[in-house]
């Protein structure tokens, strides 16, 4: 195996580690704490598990793009900024859905049409801006890259979320790698 493999497999290894532990309380709104079980010693918070796949992220992003020098640090700062607004859309979103959910709960007796009414507003509200700011994110990173690195850029995403999403599922059903696998 080559080195650079090994630090690949690694890389991924180390993404895996740090989600499987925080992904539970990933999923609970910013400033509230996570419901259920108290947090073990040794265990990543959920803002350390994005830090550490975003941090992947811009480095698969800098191997495959072949950035030219001028490039890297515009690149860097735009990357950082659509990743920014990811993160606060996720926070954002999972308000929005834990008050959705607390407020249909049928177990707290019959909803409040108008607050729900209410809320469901500010999803589309959310949804419609978010869009925009996610739009204008990428147009941002856009203007650093020529269209071929664009591209690949957009793959690279697609196939990184797609990675993260199959190994949370091989590893909340307690799998290994399957043969053939390169990470």
């Amino acid at each position: 195996m080559t080195p650079r493999a090994v630090l690949r497999r690694s890389g991924w290894l180390l993404v895996v580690m740090c989600l499987l532990p925080a992904w539970p309380a990933a999923a609970q709104p910013p400033g509230r704490p996570p419901q259920g079980r108290p947090q073990p010693q040794g265990e990543m918070p959920p803002g350390e598990v994005q830090r550490v796949f975003d941090d992947l992220v811009l480095r698969q992003a800098r191997q495959r793009l072949d950035l030219a020098p001028e490039q890297v640090e515009p690149f860097t700062a735009r990357l950082r900024g659509l990743q920014m607004v990811r993160r606060r859309a996720l926070g954002e979103r999972n308000r929005i859905f834990g008050e959705l959910a607390r407020l249909s709960n049928p177990q707290r007796g019959p909803a409040d049409e108008g607050l729900l009414a209410a809320r469901l507003d500010e999803l589309s509200e959310f949804e419609s801006r978010q869009a925009g700011e996610l739009r204008q994110a990428y147009r941002a990173l856009d203007e650093v890259l020529d269209v071929a690195q664009r591209a690949r850029f957009r793959v690279l995403e697609e196939q990184l979320e797609r990675r993260k999403l199959e190994l949370i599922t091989r590893a909340r059903q307690g799998g290994g790698r399957p043969p053939g696998s390169r990470f």
